[in-house]
């Protein structure tokens, strides 16, 4: 299932030095559970536990440096989202991060992000988590670090200065926005398949591919003009589909010239 124009609360990345909650604020300290976080992680668990949720999917996007971003939404029965998981890969790493954002009546409760930091012998990875007041704002962050991914469930947490993850890039994602955006690219022809090339409106920038299912009105205009269209803004409908071996691959249900 594919999704678009989710509305949400977006919050950018900042510090917040509100005083907020009882949480132990003693900066670079062992973590120490109590019962603000025991209640913050009863709800995540609930959560991730929870597999009646309806999924649905972004576009997936890849850039020319081989980077790549595709977001995952997880609703309720009552069509609110619940979770959004952002998975990215940068040009310098093909190691795949993460944030997953925690959410209660379109709002944000928790994050948690899991990222590659460093270069060379200096990489390593870090899992960092904060808690959200009913504003949004960050009570506590904590934090952990390790040279592997694997090995992060091995370390512990210590609390760090508060981080508030945004929601904003996405969103952004989701909706087909800023540098997520669908304008048309082109097409390419392998047989038996035509695909459309979609993404921002620079040939360095985010794109997407499609296979064209149907050969609607528009299609056929993108065609016969296609190098003067190339740039045209462009309202995508499309579904993801798994094919042998777990590969997965979109499927152009629509396309309109916005």
């Amino acid at each position: 299932m594919s999704i678009c124009l989710i509305v949400l609360v977006v919050s950018g990345c900042q510090d917040s030095n509100e005083p907020d909650s009882n949480i132990n604020e003693e900066i670079n300290s062992e973590y120490v559970s109590n019962e603000d976080e025991v209640a913050f992680e009863q709800m995540i668990a609930e959560i991730d536990g929870n597999d009646s949720f309806t999924t649905a999917n972004s576009l997936f996007y890849t850039r020319e440096n081989g980077a790549s971003t595709e977001v995952h939404l997880f609703l309720n029965e009552k069509n609110e989202p619940v979770k959004m998981i952002e998975k990215f890969t940068s040009g310098s790493s093909q190691s795949i991060c993460n944030r997953t954002f925690y959410l209660k009546d379109g709002k944000k409760i928790a994050t948690r992000e899991t990222l590659e930091e460093g270069a060379g012998e200096n990489a390593h990875f870090i899992e960092r988590v904060s808690y959200y007041d009913e504003k949004e704002k960050p009570i506590a962050t904590k934090q952990k670090t390790a040279p592997y991914e694997e090995e992060l469930e091995l370390e512990s947490y210590s609390l760090t200065e508060k981080f508030d993850c945004s929601m904003e890039r996405a969103l952004n994602v989701l909706n087909q926005a800023e540098e997520f955006a669908t304008t048309f690219r082109g097409f390419v022809k392998e047989d038996p398949y035509l695909y459309i090339i979609v993404g921002e409106d620079d040939v360095k920038g985010y794109c997407s591919s499609l296979v064209v299912q149907y050969m609607t009105a528009t299609i056929q205009k993108l065609q016969a003009h296609e190098l003067e269209m190339i740039g045209t803004p462009l309202i995508i409908d499309f579904e993801t589909f798994s094919g042998e071996q777990g590969y997965e691959y979109q499927i152009l249900l629509g396309a309109e010239i916005r």
